[in-house]
């Protein structure tokens, strides 16, 4: 928000949850600033006219996306804006060489694509991939170990340097599992991977969906 409060910059939330748009509607911040909300469950398919509705196009200075789910999908059908910046939630628990997505599902939603909470969304190589081919260095991810900073090329300049997702991964620390009957389990890295073994991810290199062994874990 720093940028919308020190440089009165705008902006556009969009977010799937009525009330998470109320709450931001009647902020402070929503009253002071250009700070437009609106509700709708974002796809790779309306992306685009709700971006053009709310007339967001063109170069822009940030973009984020955190879908828990779909984020590859969405960036990958972004075509309406050209952002400066990208951010983009990861799912750290693919590792930083594995080029692996939830396949695409216009209606994900990761609790009920599997039960343990923690097969969704996009590892880092595949975004670093997708990055390359939109014209985005990766610089970096946060300590959290959920969000993957990107800048676009013509932008970047001499001080920051471009990353490969091996130097710039970082392993997340929190728990988000649960076990069948939805109670979190609270498991740990590499307890995580093994609640893994079973789903299907979608190679974005090998442009396939794939069954995760123990093997393409690296178990």
């Amino acid at each position: 928000m720093l940028p919308l409060i020190n440089e009165n910059w705008s902006g556009l939330v969009i977010d799937g949850n009525e009330k998470n748009i109320e709450y931001i509607k009647k902020d402070i911040l929503s009253r002071r600033y250009n700070l437009k909300s609106r509700t709708s469950f974002v796809t790779a398919e309306n992306i685009n006219q709700i971006l053009i509705e709310e007339g967001v196009e063109g170069e822009i200075g940030l973009l984020s996306i955190d879908i828990d789910g779909n984020d590859y999908w969405v960036w990958k059908a972004i075509n309406t804006v050209q952002p400066i910046i990208v951010i983009s939630e990861y799912n750290s628990i693919f590792s930083f060489d594995k080029p692996y997505t939830v396949p695409y599902d216009p209606s994900f939603y990761r609790t009920n694509y599997h039960f343990s909470n923690l097969c969704y969304g996009v590892s880092l190589l595949s975004l670093c991939d997708l990055a390359e081919e939109k014209g985005y260095f990766f610089i970096g991810c946060n300590t959290m170990g959920n969000n993957a900073y990107f800048i676009r090329k013509d932008k970047l300049g001499s001080l920051l340097p471009a990353l490969s997702a091996n130097m710039g991964y970082v392993l997340s620390g929190f728990s988000e599992s649960r076990d069948s009957v939805g109670s979190w389990t609270n498991l740990k890295h590499p307890e995580r991977l093994k609640e893994l073994i079973g789903c299907t991810v979608y190679n974005t290199r090998e442009k396939k969906e794939v069954i995760l062994t123990s093997e393409l874990l690296g178990l």
